[in-house]
C-alpha cells in the first residue's frame, strides 16, 4: 500500500479496489511471508514470466503464485513444463480456490498462507561428507593452465 500515490490509498480504504486487487493480495502474502520470518525472493524475465513469491520447502524451491480471482497462473505453468530448466516440480498458488490440485499445482484459498511452515537451516539435510576423502581426492586432481 505505502507504494501507491495517495489517491489510490483513499480509494482502496473506501473499498474502491478496481484493479487493486492483485497487488494487494501480493501484499498480504508478503506480510505472512514475512512475519514467518521469509526472506521475500521474486522473479521476472523479459519476456513476461513472473513468479510472485518463491519460497523453500522440502529442499526444494517452490514458486507460491497469488492471485486476487481464481485467474490462471500461466508463468508457473510454463516453469512446471520446463523442469530440465528450471528445477520446479511443484508449484503453490493462493487465491480465491478451495484446496485442490491442478497437477503439480496445489491449490489454496488466500487466507491459508499463514500455514505455510518453512525449513531452517538446521532442518535441511545435507549429506554427511567424508573430509578425508575429500582431500585424498583433491590432491589427486591436476590442474593445466
Amino acid at each position: 500500500m505505502a507504494m501507491f500515490d495517495s489517491g489510490t490509498r483513499a480509494d482502496v480504504l473506501q473499498g474502491n479496489l478496481y484493479g487493486y486487487k492483485g497487488a494487494i493480495f501480493e501484499g498480504i502474502m508478503a506480510d505472512f511471508l514475512h512475519k514467518k520470518g521469509q526472506n521475500l525472493y521474486y522473479n521476472h524475465k523479459d519476456g513476461g514470466l513472473e513468479l510472485d513469491f518463491l519460497i523453500r520447502q522440502k529442499g526444494e524451491c517452490v514458486p507460491c503464485e497469488v492471485k486476487s480471482t481464481s485467474n490462471k497462473a500461466k508463468s508457473v505453468k510454463t516453469v512446471l513444463a520446463h523442469p530440465e530448466k528450471y528445477h520446479i516440480t511443484q508449484a503453490l498458488k493462493f487465491g480465491d480456490y478451495n484446496v485442490g490440485r491442478d497437477g503439480a499445482i496445489l491449490t489454496l484459498p488466500s487466507y491459508m498462507g499463514f500455514f505455510l511452515e518453512f525449513e531452517g537451516v538446521e532442518d535441511i539435510d545435507l549429506p554427511i561428507l567424508d573430509i578425508d576423502e575429500v582431500n585424498r581426492l583433491a590432491g589427486t586432481m591436476s590442474f593445466e593452465q
